[in-house]
């Protein structure tokens, strides 16, 4: 795949350069607007990656022209620029998406390969695995060429595994896919739908855990048995974008000396538009590339100062004051990112191809703060080395052979135990006991060999493990698993707030809530709930229909009309079962309701399933929030 990258910040175009040649784009770069039109007429691209406010000519400008020239490429626009109307602009003009400086390389690349796939969507190919194939352009299936009879709900649970057929599926998660709210069973009829379609691919002659059972998890489709192969490390890339920011260090520090110019113009009482003009747009510049090098603070500041000198904006000796601070925060904040890079940038120009030993502690740099913590006590060298190189992206894991309380020192979110690593299982499981005793807050995955599988499975139960993964199991399984426990902590941990006028019903809900470790914030007066709302900042917000003075309908809308809030899970209590009721609260915004009265369980199981998929939905775009 070729892209074509339309950038007039050096810094931020090496840096994308770096990203997706790492992953196997061929990519060149424009560093102003007609310099990449004259790209886009010379050459075929299969997307165009493109700043919005570029020299010579701008890329909604780029964008109105490919599109009234016939070109079908995938445009992607790339800005500092976050307001509604700024992507509508963009959008309007003929981009397919639209990423905000500074973006996250992870989220960036997923765009990416949406697009391509999008772009390429013209027939819809065959689904296959192993001697399985699904043709979508019929609705035919086969086994080893022998036609499968499938009911509709037969024939899309097989569609949902295929082109997930890296994922498990819950009853609660397949429910969603493939039923409507008005027509939702119960989990057993997935069960159900389930038993049917193995037995169905059995009579075809397929083994009969081609459809397997995830203990405690759900459905998946068995992973197909690969030869292990040579993992060849890949270059990290935190280190790489490390590598970048020390050979652009100084034109970062350059763009701060021209928003100072303006300080020094205005205390002489002789500020040129042209000086403004290039203090702007070093701000600007500097918006996108601080928070892209691990800088969002900075990157905070350089918006603030972008604002401050824009166009239409007079800028006087007042101003000053708040000018010179920012400098002065951008100077520190670059000085500390040198710094860091001067100490473990120039050691990673001998890590490419290199692996660390087994039992060492992988460091990337300083930047991997914001990493989920994992400790992998693993035996298997392979195993270990995938975990290290799948890790890099969302988790800074810590690989070891043997178990040790100084391990824990400074505590990890989550541990990976391997079974296999102690001479006896026994040995393994004391040390399971001995962990959920004195770290009760961490869970532990364990990994072991499937013989004896029930057994085990319960005396890893019973000893405190919080996930059972049976071998051979992939880097990528393992981390689906970690996610998914992570996001059932953080379900039960989550800050729910209630606005009820029902002082009673509150109570209730406290009640069943509190004591699965949640924040209960309640709320009988909806007059305030907007203070409240800010100051609690829930992770959930549970609302009543019908209250006095506001409705819950009322503050679901003003919850999806402000851009920080429009996200937000809400939940809807109420006693109506009308269907005109039902779509009044969706069409409001809400994610889910329940009816009066409340019965204890069946809501605390809602009410965790629907913290716990938003909590996957935040993982699954690498926003992962620290506990």
């Amino acid at each position: 795949m070729r892209i074509l990258v339309i950038e007039d910040d050096l810094a931020v175009a090496d840096a994308l350069k770096t990203t997706l040649c790492s992953n196997n784009y061929a990519v060149e770069i424009a560093n102003d607007g007609e310099a990449g039109l004259n790209f886009i007429e010379a050459f075929n691209y299969d997307l165009l990656l493109l700043d919005v406010l570029l020299p010579k000519l701008n890329g909604i400008d780029i964008c109105r022209y490919v599109r009234s020239h016939g070109y079908t490429m995938p445009i992607l626009l790339l800005t500092s620029r976050d307001s509604n109307h700024d992507r509508a602009v963009g959008l309007d003009a003929g981009a397919d998406d639209y990423v905000v400086k500074p973006f996250d390389t992870e989220e960036l690349s997923a765009r990416i390969r949406a697009l391509l796939r999008r772009g390429n969507d013209s027939t819809q190919p065959t689904l296959t695995w192993e001697q399985l194939a699904l043709d979508p352009r019929n609705c035919e299936v086969t086994y080893d060429r022998h036609i499968l009879t499938l009911t509709p709900k037969e024939y899309a649970l097989l569609e949902l595994f295929l082109r997930n057929n890296r994922r498990v599926f819950s009853c609660g998660a397949i429910l969603e896919h493939l039923w409507t709210y008005e027509d939702t069973p119960s989990e057993e009829a997935v069960r159900t739908h389930i038993k049917g379609l193995r037995h169905k691919l059995r009579a075809a002659g397929a083994p009969t855990d081609l459809l397997e059972t995830v203990y405690g998890i759900g459905y998946r489709l068995k992973p197909i048995s690969i030869t292990p192969t040579p993992i060849t490390p890949k270059p990290n890339p935190h280190q790489l974008l490390a590598d970048i920011w020390y050979r652009h260090r100084d034109q970062m520090i350059d763009r701060v000396a021209n928003i100072e110019r303006v300080i020094t113009e205005l205390q002489a009482r002789c500020l040129t538009n042209e000086v403004r003009l290039q203090a702007w747009h070093s701000a600007h510049t500097l918006a996108g590339a601080l928070g892209t090098f691990g800088l969002p603070n900075g990157s905070q500041v350089a918006k603030k100062i972008e604002l401050l000198l824009d166009r239409n904006t007079d800028v006087t000796l007042a101003d000053i004051p708040q000018l010179q601070g920012g400098v002065d925060e951008l100077r520190r904040e670059i000085d500390r990112k040198v710094e860091d890079t001067l100490t473990t940038s120039k050691p990673s120009l001998l890590v490419q191809g290199s692996t660390t030993p087994i039992g060492t502690v992988t460091t990337i740099n300083r930047s991997t703060n914001h990493l989920i913590k994992l400790l992998a006590i693993v035996k298997e060298t392979d195993l270990a080395v995938a975990l290290r190189f799948t890790a890099t992206a969302k988790f800074d894991t810590q690989i070891v052979t043997e178990l040790s309380h100084s391990q824990l020192a400074q505590p990890p979110r989550a541990i990976i135990l391997d079974l296999d690593c102690f001479p006896q299982i026994a040995d393994g499981l004391m040390a399971l006991t001995e962990l959920a005793r004195d770290y009760p807050a961490i869970p532990v995955l364990v990994l072991s060999q499937p013989s004896d599988s029930l057994d085990r499975r319960i005396g890893v139960a019973q000893t405190g493990g919080r996930m059972f993964l049976a071998k051979p199991v992939t880097a990528s399984q393992i981390f689906l698993a970690v996610d998914r426990v992570l996001a059932a902590v953080r379900a039960n941990q989550a800050k729910v707030l209630i606005v009820d006028d029902d002082r009673a019903m509150l109570e209730r809900l406290v009640s069943l809530l509190s004591p699965q470790g949640m924040n209960v914030t309640t709320l009988s007066e909806p007059s305030q709930f907007w203070e409240t709302l800010e100051a609690c900042s829930p992770d959930l917000l549970i609302l009543d229909l019908d209250m006095p003075q506001h409705d819950g309908i009322e503050l679901c809308q003003a919850i999806r009309t402000d851009p920080h809030w429009a996200t937000l899970p809400v939940m809807f209590l109420t006693a109506h079962t009308a269907a005109l009721a039902i779509d009044r609260v969706f069409a409001a915004g809400a994610d889910d309701f329940a009816t009066k009265p409340i019965f204890g369980d069946a809501l605390v199981t809602r009410i965790l399933n629907r913290l716990e998929r938003s909590g996957l939905q935040r993982g699954a775009l690498g926003n992962s929030t620290q506990l």
